[in-house]
């Protein structure tokens, strides 16, 4: 089984780990955790553990803070229309519902204006502001939108309305200076001390500097928008969505008890996860589908049984959307398909789709199982045949900046926004094969080979024994967990695959019973209920996953969820029964893999129609065992094919040597007929080398007899005769010890050095060239079983060689 992921292992300091733990109290697996995550000091772990009202900074800090907050409070005291202008995902609808409740401690006059996803697009519009102009509207404050509206706030100005702009998106290179103000962390000139705040944790600062203090009653909108726009949940973030929880679970508004009632979370117990996998997808559902005010009057509501209903509704328009994404997902998928297809091989370094008759509410959810799909860029785009303009979205993989890349590209679109790791686009159809040839171009030009391989970074390497009840308690002060704090992950190595079996509906899911030390761990993976039988057979596995409670008629037990795993053990097939090796090889060729192949024949005969057959092969490396090293230089990983053992000691150098030097994947062992499994009869001493002790046996009757006449049937022969060795084997231990120094020759004559150097066997070059031939002489009488056990011992060594290939 080989891993799907490339496992990144932190860096562990076990010194550090155990003054951190005796100085906070803290378990080491806790302790550890955090030294591998950076905290290093007992202050900063300190701080992050116990995230609060400490950590947020002075509203004050934010450029245009003091001229937002005068703005709004001239407007509020003069009686002036005040507009909250927000956007219509979750975070634009928790940072309007925040400032709505906001207004309205103030008593303004204001309402609220939400845009419509398909039919109005992404923030400020023209219409939108001469509706907003005709409702007598003087004042338009923005939530999560209008750092990049340049045009319409200055159109805005012309109508005698001011708009004060708070957002948290990638400012433009130009900025919209009509606006009376902009409060943007991001934006140049900002010396906020926290650049990662989301639409709603601004308004959340908005608010504070406006109040004098920070108002936890708004802390559970500002801490839904952070986790629902999957932004960095460290620093500043962190302390929100802390103290969010803290009022949720304790106080929670009707609208977010109805909300957490319905999507399955019990009351009192909201999580981070919870409001990622619950009740965002619901918030978010309404503006995909529908009108996003729904989701802000949920939020606003003062009545319980409203909010049940209003819930009720986003919960139906989720399920209903949940099936438009599926339905979608197939159609993306066949027009990437099409264009892979006409460019060859795996296509085009960025997926960038359209279809008509797509909703742009949901291009970004379709964005993203693509991009989890293939682990490519993607942009889903809805084409408009009326209009002839295409409305989407797009995410992102690790290492390619989806907003710089966007930047680049500016020329093929039409208006876009966003981070990183996903945007949101408008542009005109026929621009859009342009776009993704230059956004590839640019895949290809920034990103290295290893970005290509999806990541899991692994927090810790422990044993079973470790992963108790107790620490999964103690593993809470990590919470909240999630973008830029993910929960812990851990690594077990050489775990007993004890049983396996496919659970759940259809059998989608996996249940493995893990065996360490003594000690079983449970482990549930979902989706991969296929891979039942290949966990079950491979014996022992490397696995990956995070700890988590199972609780059950009030009973708790700690399990595994598995997120990756592989064969502890490296794969050699033995397949030299097989009659047709060629037509083997030709199969192994041509299936495709991030390793190298690399085919290594031991006969003359085999090499020269190696050579012939495969010599230009793209995908495959042709070497004797003496050029085998030499051949796969460069080569990070291999899959590595024996066409026939070694049988001569510079055969088996070059094996050792390739193996030493290389991380291989698997083995294949085939046959060309010059030898076979078992084929060789052993020598009666087993045909090995003479031990250490044998070694040290002959020396001793060597030094008692101080010194002899070399002959055929001397005193060597009576030595092998006693010890049960070989005359030849006994010739070959005084050559050693003479190449040592232990004795000296002078013609026929031999004796021992009473005061000998002292020295290993090892630095003999006489001792290690018997040692190689003694060894390719023991190959073809090896089982199946013996000859497995030998190439991982001589692949994978005492280091880890392999597992570090992934982890």
């Amino acid at each position: 089984m080989k891993s799907t992921y490339r496992w990144v292992l932190a860096e562990e300091d076990d010194e550090v780990a155990a003054a951190l733990g005796a100085q906070l109290g803290l378990a080491p697996l806790v302790s550890r955790l955090l030294v591998s995550r950076g905290y290093r000091q007992p202050e900063d772990a300190e701080r992050f553990l116990h995230p609060g009202l400490r950590d947020l900074h002075d509203p004050y800090l934010l450029l245009g803070m003091d001229r937002a907050v005068a703005r709004i409070r001239q407007a509020i005291e003069g009686g002036e229309r005040i507009r909250i202008y927000g956007d219509y995902d979750a975070d634009g609808v928790t940072s309007t519902a925040l400032m709505h409740r906001l207004l309205s401690r103030f008593g303004a006059d204001f309402d609220t204006y939400i845009p419509h996803r398909s039919k109005e697009g992404y923030g400020l519009n023209l219409p939108a502001i001469d509706r907003a102009a005709e409702a007598g509207v003087k004042l338009i404050v923005t939530v999560d939108n209008g750092i990049s509206a340049v045009e319409q706030i200055a159109y805005a100005a012309t109508l005698g309305i001011d708009v004060v702009v708070t957002d948290h998106h990638e400012p433009p290179a130009v900025l919209p200076d009509a606006a009376v103000a902009i409060v943007n962390p991001k934006q140049p000139g900002c010396p906020y001390p926290f650049k990662e705040l989301t639409g709603s944790a601004v308004a959340f600062k908005v608010a504070h500097a406006m109040l004098g203090e920070p108002d936890l009653a708004f802390a559970d909108v500002a801490a839904i928008g952070v986790v629902a726009d999957l932004m960095p949940l460290t620093g500043e973030n962190r302390a929100i969505v802390k103290l969010g929880l803290e009022e949720m679970n304790a106080r929670p508004s009707p609208g977010i008890k109805a909300l957490a009632q319905i999507s399955g979370a019990e009351p009192g117990r909201l999580t981070s996860g919870r409001i990622a996998f619950g009740l965002a997808p619901r918030l978010n559902a309404g503006g995909r589908l529908a009108e996003a005010d729904t989701a802000l009057r949920l939020l606003i509501t003062a009545d319980q049984r409203e909010a049940e209903l209003l819930s009720a509704e986003l919960d139906m328009l989720n399920q209903e959307r949940q099936q438009l994404v599926e339905d979608t997902l197939v159609q993306a998928d066949a027009a990437w398909q099409a264009i892979a297809a006409a460019h060859g091989g795996s296509g085009p370094a960025v997926i960038v789709v359209a279809g008509e008759g797509w909703n742009a509410g949901i291009a970004g959810l379709v964005a993203s199982k693509l991009v989890e799909r293939y682990y490519k860029p993607t942009v889903v785009l809805a084409a408009d045949a009326a209009t002839g303009l295409c409305k989407g979205s797009a995410r992102s993989i690790e290492g390619f900046d989806l907003h710089a890349a966007l930047t680049a590209c500016a020329e093929e679109l039409e208006h876009f926004g966003g981070h990183k790791a996903a945007a949101g686009m408008t542009m005109r159809a026929e621009r859009v094969a342009a776009l993704g040839e230059k956004l590839s171009a640019l895949a290809e030009s920034w990103l290295s080979a290893d970005d290509w391989i999806p990541r899991k970074k692994a927090d810790l390497v422990c044993r079973a024994s470790e992963l108790t009840l107790e620490a999964a308690e103690q593993l809470r002060a990590l919470e909240p967990c999630g973008i830029g704090n993910p929960s812990p992950r851990f690594v077990l190595r050489g775990a007993e695959v004890i049983d396996a079996k496919a659970m759940g509906k259809e059998s989608r899911h996996l249940r493995v019973v893990l065996g360490q030390g003594g000690r079983k761990l449970e482990a549930v993976c979902f989706g991969r209920g296929a891979d039942c039988g290949a966990m079950l057979g491979c014996g022992t596995a490397n696995v990956l996953g995070e700890l988590s409670v199972n609780e059950w008629n009030g009973s708790k037990r700690v399990q595994l969820m598995l997120q990756d795993w592989q064969s502890a053990a490296l794969p050699v097939h033995d397949r030299r029964h097989e009659a047709d090796w060629r037509s083997a090889l030709r199969t192994l060729a041509a299936a495709n893999g991030a390793a190298s192949l690399l085919a290594v024949a031991a006969g003359e005969a085999a090499m020269a129609e190696l050579r012939a057959a495969h010599g230009e092969d793209a995908g495959l490396t042709v070497a004797s065992y003496a050029e085998a090293a030499a051949a796969a230089a460069g080569a990070k990983t291999l899959r590595l094919v024996l066409i026939d053992l070694p049988e001569a000691s510079d055969g088996l150098e070059g094996l050792r040597a390739l193996l030493a030097g290389c991380v291989v994947e698997e083995i294949h062992l085939l046959s060309a007929g010059r030898a076979s499994s078992g084929s060789r009869s052993r020598s009666p001493q087993g045909g090995r080398m003479p031990s250490r002790e044998q070694f040290g046996e002959v020396y001793g009757l060597l030094r008692r007899k101080g010194s002899w006449i070399e002959t055929p049937d001397g005193f060597l022969r009576q030595v092998a005769e006693r010890t049960g060795r070989t005359l030849a084997d006994v010739v070959m231990m005084q050559d050693v010890f003479e190449e040592l120094g232990f004795l000296r020759r002078s013609r026929a004559s031999v004796e021992i050095v009473a005061q000998p150097p002292k020295r290993q066997l090892e630095e003999s070059a006489r001792y290690r060239k018997a040692l190689l031939r003694s060894e390719a002489e023991a190959l073809a009488g090896m089982s199946p079983a013996e000859l497995r056990n030998w190439l991982r011992a001589l692949a994978e060594g005492n280091d880890g060689k392999r597992l570090r290939s992934s982890v």
